[in-house]
């Protein structure tokens, strides 16, 4: 009985052991995945302060850049392009002048903290940028520096003459708006900064007004010159030793570093030796337990940093899209306004008609470009309905051609089990042809596109809410991805095309629409071996109603019938004169009683003579916005009906806001615009 009783604990100390020991390693093990964490936490930060830096930077290059391509460079009337100039400044509160620069006579033609005068003889204000600005893709991005006593950073936007720079805009920034993105993504406390690409001060959260434009550390430097982005140990200004992540833009040149103490990481060593030994002696019976424990919070964390990371890339870029999108809208609902008042017009004139038509289809494809970023940056909210599959490619059948070109051999297969899915059928319009770009471009010499439809697999769907799903699927024969290049293929503005080829949206994009439709994407490629995406929908039953076509005849007519037209008194309140004459124009053809006006307080001074029966009101204006115009007019004349035109990118907000009012999205033609007052007016 005793040796019994001997081999029962020496097979319990045997099991013991291994469990001791098993319980202690994964402790330590935990403790230095903490270390992990917080040096990946930190990088993510740096990470963040870069994107949104270049988010705001590329905003400011858009508005450069519609400066640059004035017809006033053709005419070289520089007196009346000045107050155009000034409009633009008043507009980016951030920017403190904007100067033009003739470098082929080396004058400065003006400098908006003057008055408009002589030109005057000058060089620009980085030393070194004219010898950038012949190579440039579009933008050259200026050291910080003292001016005055003010720090600003300059942006330059060349201007090309018979194919050699001629003029160069120059905006100057202040750092602030640098320093306030800097401070509000670390937290309180922590030691930070955003250098320039020569390692300069942008930003800095201690001492920021001393230091701006002052070279960082050496510790700094010494980073920047190592790689783009990683870990390493210093000491700052205020002799702080720290452990610092960086990271630089590949596209400014500009990096974020975030400090971390010193005995925040190196405790955590020492710690982790000492209660992985408590921990092993001390917990054997829960050692199998607590390493559930461990592993399951150590994947939840990991996801939780994905996710908010993606979450944080998708706001940063969803900033830049909706600070564009109305002004272009805006441009779009004046273009395509106005061709469609031209082309109903040239009747018995067809080449006039012809080249009407073909400068509205341009001009549709670019707000279909809008429609695509808004999408991206999921602020413009989808419309989910039955899709049906077939129909869907029978419609976009000829853009899908001209888009892949006659050397790819296009095969498309609807499966009758997969035909109809929930989703936004212009948006997966979008997607498609999205996917089918790309694999045209992976594939120069030709080759075969196959597109078809599936039941999904259970496997697919395993993450998804329970009830069937579709796989469309998306398959090439081009050169495939590496396995580098396919884990980031969906982060957003990463390509591997050359500059000005591609935007790195593609993917991003349609992996949106995939999620907004309840779905998801998975991407499998093989270099030399091709690429097959799969969108994973939530599937449909058959619709009892035939969908509308996606695509819109540009031979049918946009004007109403005469038999639409009301002596209804109409106020419109546009802050874009474009747009407001094509508006006013409109209504007056369909025989409305217009009265303009270009802001919400002179709407209202002209209310207090005159009753109208309907406010056409643009949404996103100085001073009160179209809501809030919309309000103070039902208070003066109670019963008035409201129309709302937006562009503005967030058009859930609008929407939300919008209360018993309409509101009709820009851009928008004649005929648009004609059905949308009349279902106003129609309760009338």
């Amino acid at each position: 009985m005793r040796f019994f009783r001997r081999s029962l604990i020496a097979l319990g100390v045997a099991a013991t052991l291994p469990t001791l020991l098993f319980a202690a390693i994964a402790i330590f093990y935990f403790l230095r995945t903490e270390r992990t964490q917080v040096e990946t936490a930190t990088l993510g930060r740096s990470f963040n302060v870069v994107t949104l830096s270049d988010a705001a930077l590329r905003g400011d290059l858009g508005a450069l850049n519609v400066l640059a391509a004035s017809s006033y460079f053709e005419t070289e009337n520089w007196r009346a392009f000045f107050p155009r100039v000034r409009r633009i400044l008043k507009a980016n509160p951030q920017w403190t002048t904007i100067r033009l620069f003739d470098l082929e006579k080396g004058e400065e033609i003006f400098d908006l903290r003057r008055p408009f005068g002589a030109p005057r003889p000058a060089v620009l204000p980085d030393p070194g940028t004219a010898q950038l600005l012949p190579d440039s893709s579009g933008l050259v991005i200026g050291d910080v520096r003292q001016e005055g006593s003010e720090p600003l950073v300059y942006l330059y936007v060349p201007v090309r003459r018979e194919e050699r720079v001629r003029y160069v805009l120059a905006a100057a920034i202040r750092p602030q708006v640098f320093q306030d993105i800097l401070t509000a993504q670390v937290p309180a406390g922590t030691v930070a900064a955003l250098v320039d690409r020569n390692g300069n001060f942008l930003a800095r959260t201690l001492d920021y007004s001393r230091l701006v434009g002052k070279p960082a550390t050496r510790y700094v430097r010494d980073a920047m010159s190592s790689g783009k982005q990683g870990f390493y140990a210093g000491v700052t200004y205020e002799g702080l030793k720290n452990y610092s992540a960086f990271y630089t833009s590949a596209w400014s040149g500009w990096s974020a570093h975030v400090a971390v103490a010193s005995s925040l990481i190196d405790a955590s060593i020492s710690w982790s030796f000492l209660v992985a030994t408590i921990a092993g002696l001390g917990a054997a019976l829960l050692a199998g337990v607590l390493v559930v424990l461990v592993v399951r919070d150590m994947t939840d964390r990991r996801n939780a940093e994905e996710a908010l990371r993606q979450s944080q890339k998708m706001e940063a870029v969803g900033k830049l899209t909706g600070g564009i999108a109305h002004d272009f809208n805006n441009l779009l609902t004046a273009i395509i306004g106005n061709l469609d008042m031209i082309r109903t017009r040239v009747e018995g004139n067809e080449r006039l008609r012809r080249l009407s038509d073909n400068a509205l289809e341009a001009a549709r494809r670019g707000a279909k470009i809008t429609a695509q970023l808004l999408a991206f940056s999921r602020n413009q909210r989808m419309q989910l309905k039955p899709v049906d599959l077939r129909a869907l490619f029978d419609g976009m059948s000829g853009l899908l051609r001209q888009s892949i070109g006659p050397a790819i051999e296009a095969e498309v297969e609807i499966s009758p089990e997969a035909r109809f899915v929930l989703s936004d059928a212009n948006q997966l319009e979008l997607a498609v042809l999205n996917l089918a770009v790309n694999a045209r471009d992976a594939m120069t010499h030709g080759g075969k596109l196959r597109i078809s439809s599936h039941p999904a697999t259970e496997l697919d769907v395993q993450d998804l809410p329970k009830r069937p799903y579709v796989e469309l699927r998306v398959m090439d024969t081009g050169t495939g991805m590496s396995e580098e290049v396919l884990a980031r293929a969906m982060e957003p503005f990463f390509t591997t095309k050359q500059v000005g080829q591609g935007t790195g949206l593609g993917l991003s994009q349609v992996y949106g629409i995939a999620s907004e439709s309840g779905g998801s994407l998975f991407i499998e490629s093989e270099v030399g071996r091709g690429t097959t995406v799969r969108m994973v929908l939530p599937a449909a039953s058959e619709p009892q109603v035939t969908q509308p076509a996606l695509t819109r005849d540009s031979d049918s007519p946009t004007i109403p019938a005469a038999g639409s037209r009301s002596p209804a008194a109409i106020l419109v309140v546009d802050d874009d004169r474009n747009v407001r004459r094509f508006v006013c124009e409109s209504l007056g053809n369909l025989g409305y009683r217009v009265v303009e006006t270009a802001t919400g307080a002179a709407a209202l001074e002209a209310m207090r003579g005159r009753r109208f029966d309907l406010l056409v009101a643009d949404y996103a204006m100085p001073g009160m916005n179209g809501i809030e115009v919309a309000r103070a007019a039902q208070q003066h004349q109670p019963g008035i009906s409201v129309l709302i035109i937006s562009g503005y990118a967030e058009s859930a907000a609008v929407e939300a806001a919008l209360g018993s009012g309409r509101l009709l999205k820009k851009p928008f033609d004649m005929s648009e615009l004609a059905t949308a007052v009349k279902e106003v007016l129609q309760p009338q």
